[in-house]
């Protein structure tokens, strides 16, 4: 698809990135890739149907004119680009289901049976329900609904057939056998998500200019926080030998020699990890990010220093597989104490 038909859209650094741009809708928000990958065209379709929706007249105290005002307050849009792109999409999908319902008026009953017609898939039903709450929530900060109303709270998680899928973290065994036959563009994202336990979206973004040496500075996308996490001696010595041969801006680039995005980046491990004998298939790149707040917690890291570089949440899921895994190794030594005499 030529340029000139990429209507919306600009390049930026020269054409290594582009961004798509109807403040309007969608505001200023990334592109996976570059024109002719099918995850770019695919990502601006989605926008361009959101920006191209025939204009209608907006009343004020309805969802579709709450979802507008949202997008327009500095809230919003302090949001990193990447969180404001996954906010619009579940705002799309509230406004087709309550855009004419004034909101407050809409009762829990109303917002359930829209996250009930979403069951099917339960990550989806309850992002819906998390983003009316915090729109409600915004009201109120803002004297739109009277203090307390929010009839999205409350409103429990709909909950996968067969409970939540498992992350799985990568054994020892598993991350040396991988990393044993791992070619180069996979190899440096499984040692950044391995020694900086950062997640896909953070690890995409790397710049050479992140890397000092001694450590590697990182932004969080999600939370917005700003760290500064030491380099580990194994990874500082590839980036050190990567570094002389790298030509472009961010560390991780694909077999191509094109910036990843986060679902090309799981894509081109998940190739990896299948093409591994003796490497299970569900083994992913979130399970690189348990397996490094595993190894501190092992290697005697406090709380705050494991929360420093993970967050709360997945700490308490590395923590929960590590103390298991310590506690079986001590049980097995106490057994062989036992049998030795």
């Amino acid at each position: 698809m030529a340029r000139k038909h990429l209507k919306y859209t600009y390049p930026v650094k020269g054409g290594r990135y582009w961004r798509f741009r109807h403040i309007p809708t969608v505001g200023d928000v990334p592109l996976p890739g570059s024109p002719g990958d099918p995850e770019f065209h695919a990502r601006y379709a989605e926008l361009l149907e959101i920006a191209v929706r025939p204009c209608k007249k907006v009343e004020r105290d309805t969802f579709a004119g709450l979802i507008s005002e949202y997008q327009r307050s500095v809230e919003f849009k302090s949001l990193a680009d990447t969180t404001q792109a996954d906010y619009i999409k579940t705002l799309f999908l509230i406004e087709e289901e309550l855009g004419s319902r004034r909101y407050r008026f809409t009762t829990r009953a109303m917002i359930k049976a829209v996250r009930d017609g979403h069951a099917e898939h339960p990550r989806k039903a309850h992002k819906i329900k998390q983003m009316v709450s915090r729109l409600y929530s915004w009201a109120e900060e803002n004297s739109l609904v009277p203090d307390g109303f929010n009839p999205a709270k409350g409103i429990r998680q709909v909950r996968p057939k067969g409970g939540a899928k498992e992350i799985v973290v990568w054994s020892d065994a598993e991350i040396a056998l991988m990393l044993a036959g791992c070619p180069e563009h996979v190899k440096t994202p499984v040692l950044l998500a391995l020694y900086t336990g950062q997640r896909r979206q953070d690890i995409v973004r790397m710049t050479w200019q992140q890397f000092q040496g001694d450590v590697i500075r990182v932004r969080q996308s999600k939370t917005g926080a700003l760290l500064d996490v030491a380099c580990h001696s194994e990874l500082r010595r590839h980036l050190d030998q990567l570094r002389g041969r790298a030509k472009g801006v961010v560390i991780c680039t694909s077999i191509e020699g094109r910036a990843y995005t986060p679902n090309s980046l799981s894509q081109a491990l998940r190739r990896v990890v299948k093409m591994t004998i003796g490497l299970p298939d569900d083994r992913s790149l979130h399970g690189l990010r348990y397996a490094a707040g595993s190894r501190m917690s092992e290697a005697g890291c406090s709380v705050a220093e494991i929360e420093a570089v993970l967050g709360h949440q997945t700490f308490k899921m590395a923590l929960k597989y590590a103390s298991q895994r310590l506690r079986a190794q001590a049980a097995i030594a106490a057994m062989e104490a036992r049998d030795a005499g």
